[in-house]
């Protein structure tokens, strides 16, 4: 549901979610966007109160956000855009050919299967090269169309990442990984079931591969800890010391982790 407070001469809109949750909590999303978490029978009245207390925090983030925007790079298939695959920005060729049945999407140079080597940390592995760029072999300058076929060569690689780094990971566990799917998710990295099943952002391959390696640690460890408690964050610590280094990075540049 969505609310505007007015005061001041200024306005916060937000939406109100209700869950079963002890406290209020207020997100400012990428876009500006302000997202309220409320348990289930606060007043209406309270939750006005601690917004309106917060207003200064929510302001500060708002335009911090802007600013970030700004600075967000162009994925557009326009000559100066480029796309990221484990960190690293490339730019792109199209070859247009209408004779192909599908487009196809690769990434020049012979590294694309560098993390099956086993290594301890993907982030151990030089793939910096500036000769190398993504090849777009396409029966289509639709934009949605590439979009499209990103997106699924985004997805194949994220799979193949996450499962390889859930093998390597696993010895640190005593339960196991029932199950690992790679979908759609707009607010989560990745999440764990009660079923230890892992659903990861299709996005994940755009991170850097020891943020991945975060990744992939943070929802093994919920299979020990389904909270984010102390204990948990003990956890973390304890099969990766400097997670947060690589939980801040997200922060910063989940922002160009788009398509």
């Amino acid at each position: 549901m969505k609310y505007k407070l007015e005061f001041e001469k200024k306005i916060i809109e937000f939406e109100l979610i209700r869950r079963k949750r002890k406290t209020i909590c207020i997100k400012i999303e990428e876009s500006g966007k302000v997202v309220v978490s409320a348990p289930l029978k606060t007043s209406k009245d309270y939750i006005m109160l601690v917004v309106r207390k917060r207003s200064d925090w929510i302001f500060e983030k708002q335009k911090e956000m802007i600013q970030r925007n700004s600075k967000k790079t162009k994925r557009d298939f326009t000559p100066e855009s480029t796309f990221i695959y484990l960190g690293k920005e490339y730019s792109f060729k199209l070859i247009f050919d209408e004779k192909i049945k599908n487009i196809s999407i690769q990434l020049s140079g012979n590294f694309n299967n560098v993390y099956r080597n086993g290594k301890e940390l993907l982030g151990d592995i030089d793939i910096s090269n500036e000769e190398k760029c993504f090849i777009i072999h396409t029966n289509t300058m639709e934009i949605e169309k590439l979009r499209a076929a990103f997106e699924k060569w985004y997805r194949k690689e994220t799979l193949e990442i996450v499962t390889q780094r859930i093998g390597y990971y696993s010895k640190n566990f005593r339960d196991k990984v029932t199950g690992i799917r790679v979908k759609e998710q707009k607010r989560r990295w990745a999440s764990c079931t009660w079923k230890n099943v892992i659903l990861f952002n299709w996005r994940c391959s755009m991170a850097r591969p020891d943020v991945l390696d975060y990744i992939v640690v943070h929802e093994m460890c919920h299979m020990d800890h389904r909270n984010h408690s102390k204990d948990f964050w003990n956890r973390v610590h304890e099969i990766m010391p400097d997670y947060k280094e690589k939980h801040e990075w997200l922060k910063l540049n989940g922002l160009n982790m788009y398509l």
